[in-house]
């Protein structure tokens, strides 16, 4: 992900902003002594700040005009929130016209353009309850509820990017071919994590995921963190698999990593003996993750299609090749070099003892080893389309809890209450059980939906941490393609 050297940074704004969203963030970059002669274009959307008096409404060839005398030489495009989804188009629009891409594209509190957006559905609500909708959900000025005057000015501009966001249709085309970095808000809870992990399916030219502290306008609370993990992503020089592992895990911070499996070696080197680590195996793919202190598990299974919530299978077919073949070793939360990972790993084919058959994923026949009482009855209870995501989810969790507890506890004899909760999760023991498996209460898992170049896969992690940053790495070699 070797950006060149970008001269312009153009930055689309989100819902409702303008130009002067970015102050902070273009003062911040201009004081990085690492970046000189980048310039830094706030685009300014129409009916707002300097163009008022124009109505509020623009088209993605408009917004593109501006950015194109500019493509003649390095450059990249920031957007947040609705402005992420515009900065897509603007690339695709680019594209068409046969001029140079961006060096990045940066994607901050936005949902795929690929999904829709749920807090768009409420322009359709009157005044009084919309604008209670967005300063609730997005963090805009509680000021809109009390001013008469700001709310005046503000509403027919928010009401129209909101009805360009419920409006807006994907439409399929190839894959962008720059890379794509992701910024999210520790604090957001429209956007999380997880979501903007679906980002990857959309560029073959690499992804990152980058987790800021702080909520849905970060880019407007905390510019000069943001400026940091863009001036950091704008200097890194390739240098193989393990480029992007620069620093070491905060502690509260998760970094992960999904390649191919010949490349994981030099990732677990760089960590080796400062950070716990954990990977996980599955059909050529390697995830692993890495944290400050307490131990990590780490779980990554293939699905059959990209179908279902979170983008992993409705149902797997009984018969079919069984895609959740994973290593035997996965199980082990600390391991340090290469010579304990290629040991564990499995040859094609065999089978291994966390191997879970198709009709056991698929939720008819869900009496298998690694699932709870409990959990076998809320997926026999779940509508037949859901029952091979919630099995899936259920057991790619499972994993990751027992390789961060390490110590060979029962899997039937704990689970997780709800399989159709979002997470992260965290497990309950049998009642009557050994009190002794209370402590895999301590451990958290986040689920982490994946797309690669084999197809979609799901991930895991188990870590002690209350909540936590992810900081997420995908070489090129896995992107959609």
């Amino acid at each position: 992900m070797d950006p060149g050297t970008v001269r312009t940074l153009f930055c689309l704004p989100y819902a409702g902003g303008g130009a002067g969203a970015y102050t902070g963030l273009l003062r911040a970059l201009s004081a990085v002594p690492g970046l000189p002669g980048l310039t830094v274009v706030p685009v300014q959307l129409p009916g707002r700040e300097n163009r008022i008096a124009e109505p509020p409404a623009f088209t993605i060839a408009e917004v593109a005009d501006e950015v194109a005398p500019a493509t003649h030489e390095p450059y990249a495009l920031y957007g947040h929130s609705m402005g992420a989804r515009l900065a897509f188009e603007v690339v695709r629009e680019l594209r068409r016209r046969g001029l140079r891409g961006p060096s990045r594209l940066y994607v901050g509190g936005a949902h795929p353009p690929d999904r829709r957006v749920p807090l768009a559905a409420a322009v359709d609500l009157p005044d009084d309850a919309f604008i209670d909708q967005l300063i609730r959900r997005s963090g805009a000025l509680p000021e809109l509820k009390h001013l008469p005057e700001l709310r005046e000015l503000m509403m027919p501009v928010l009401r129209s990017d909101f009805t360009w966001i419920k409006n807006y249709s994907f439409v399929p085309e190839p894959a962008i071919d720059c890379p794509v970095v992701a910024f999210t808000g520790l604090d957001d809870g429209e956007v999380g994590a997880t979501d903007m992990l679906g980002w990857a399916r959309h560029t073959t030219a690499g992804f990152r995921l980058r987790t800021l502290r702080g909520g849905h306008l970060f880019v407007k609370d905390r510019p000069a963190e943001l400026a940091s993990l863009i001036a950091a992503d704008l200097t890194t020089e390739p240098a193989g698999p393990a480029s992007n592992v620069h620093a070491l895990p905060e502690p509260d911070e998760i970094h992960l990593w999904l390649g191919q499996a010949a490349g994981h070696a030099e990732v677990l080197r760089r960590y080796a003996g400062r950070a716990a680590t954990g990977l996980s195996h599955a059909d050529g793919l390697t995830l692993v993750g890495a944290v400050d202190g307490a131990g990590i598990g780490v779980s990554l299974l293939r699905t059959l299609d990209g179908g279902g919530p979170d983008n992993v299978p409705d149902q797997a077919c009984a018969g079919q090749a069984n895609p959740y073949q994973v290593s035997a070793g996965q199980t082990s939360p600390n391991q340090a070099n290469a010579s304990q990972a290629n040991a564990s790993q499995m040859t094609a084919g065999q089978m291994s003892p966390y191997q879970v058959s198709a009709d056991k994923v698929s939720g008819d026949k869900v009496s298998g080893d690694e699932l709870s009482k409990d959990e076998r009855e809320q997926i026999e209870d779940a509508a037949e389309e859901d029952r091979g995501w919630l099995a899936l989810r259920a057991v790619t969790a499972k994993r990751a809890l027992m390789a961060a507890d390490g110590r060979g506890a029962d899997p039937t004899r704990v689970g997780f209450p709800d399989l159709a909760d979002p997470g992260p999760w965290r497990a309950q023991s049998d009642p009557g059980c050994d009190p002794g498996l209370d402590r895999l209460a301590r451990w958290q898992v986040v689920h982490l939906p994946l797309h690669t170049s084999r197809g979609e896969a799901l991930g895991a992690v188990a870590v002690s941490h209350d909540r936590v940053r992810l900081r997420f790495d995908m070489p090129a070699a896995e992107q959609a393609g």
